[in-house]
């Protein structure tokens, strides 16, 4: 009868976690990119050679995928998320609002509206370094690899918004937001990310990124692993390392009814 019971408290455990997965999935800010450097490379210089409102060539944009690329690795951040998020906030680069392509502000950083332009950056890689660190600050507690160069860093920030869609206010339980309002603003983000994977990129020539030039690449810990793995990965986690202690109880539990 012992054996039964410790049998069924081993099964309960093991499927107790599986019922998260019945949540909504929510999509971590921190983590590695889903999306081909290529595809983020054909999505930007096809949309705006489009609108043409600030044209840039395929020099630059290629140029603008590596280094989100290599600045969003550096600090932990999903680049396919940083670059989603500048390709809204910018228009392809097209920018048009208040915030003039000279000021490389590729966020909106500081751009509250009103004509506010917001912060300016010395080049292309500081303005996507501001960029992916204040997504840092909303998404995670871990230290910042590189010096801080984004205006809108702050304490009261960190970790109050870890998912894609929690970036707007409206939609964000702790009532901070990138967007403000922002009702729907990570769905959008979201939905570059996914039209992205859906592009043919055979005809675009291959993007090799040295990743041995990210001075962020090869800084690892269990804190910066697990922040990436919030929501669904961490379930995974948790069901996998369930299913090896279960395949080891399983093990000893034959072996005593062998007996």
């Amino acid at each position: 009868m012992k054996k039964f019971v410790t049998l069924n408290l081993i099964l309960i455990l093991f499927l107790t976690p599986i019922k998260s997965f019945a949540k909504e999935s929510l999509t971590p800010i921190m983590g590695e990119g889903e999306v081909s450097y290529e595809a983020m490379y054909l999505y930007l210089i096809s949309n705006n050679k489009e609108k043409g409102l600030n044209p840039i060539d395929e020099d630059y944009a290629r140029e603008f995928v590596i280094t989100t690329v290599k600045e969003a690795n550096a600090e932990g951040v999903r680049y396919d998320v940083a670059f989603a998020l500048m390709m809204h906030e910018t228009g392809f680069l097209n920018f048009g609002g208040d915030v003039l392509p000279v000021q490389n502000n590729f966020g909106g950083l500081g751009a509250t509206g009103g004509g506010a332009k917001g912060a300016e950056f010395e080049d292309m890689q500081t303005g996507i370094r501001g960029v992916v660190q204040h997504l840092k600050c909303y998404a995670s507690d871990e230290e910042l690899v590189n010096d801080v160069v984004d205006t809108r860093f702050a304490d009261y920030l960190r970790k109050k918004a870890v998912y894609v869609e929690w970036l707007g206010k409206a939609d964000n339980p702790n009532g901070y937001g990138w967007a403000v309002p922002g009702k729907g603003y990570g769905s959008r983000i979201i939905s570059i990310i996914e039209k992205m994977k859906t592009l043919d990129t055979s005809s675009v020539e291959k993007i090799i990124i040295d990743e041995t030039e990210n001075s962020g690449a090869n800084k690892l810990s269990l804190s910066g692993i697990l922040s990436g793995m919030e929501g669904e990965n961490l379930n995974r986690l948790t069901v996998a390392v369930l299913m090896i202690i279960f395949a080891f109880m399983m093990k000893k539990y034959v072996s005593v009814t062998k007996k």
